[in-house]
């Protein structure tokens, strides 16, 4: 599958992508600096957060066919948003 759209997330300092982190290594996803990218499940997510714009940047750049990246982008949002 090709990647989805990347999503970018303003207003995102140190304390809300620490939650961040924290929720992903609960769900078995180590996230690892403030850029990157991890697979799990046939899923990968690229990640990149500058603490001095306030900046997060999330993008799905694969994951299996049945998965449409609707979905994947919903819960990535869900997810940033519980940190918010």
């Amino acid at each position: 599958m090709s990647a989805c759209a990347s999503q970018m997330f303003n207003d995102f300092d140190r304390s809300k992508f620490d939650c961040l982190v924290q929720k992903a290594t609960a769900a078995g996803v180590a996230i690892q600096g403030d850029q990157g990218e991890v697979s799990k499940d046939g899923i990968t997510i690229r990640w990149s957060f500058d603490p001095q714009t306030r900046v997060l940047t999330l993008q799905c750049t694969d994951s299996p066919f049945f998965l449409p990246c609707g979905t994947i982008n919903s819960k990535i949002h869900d997810l940033v948003d519980s940190c918010r």
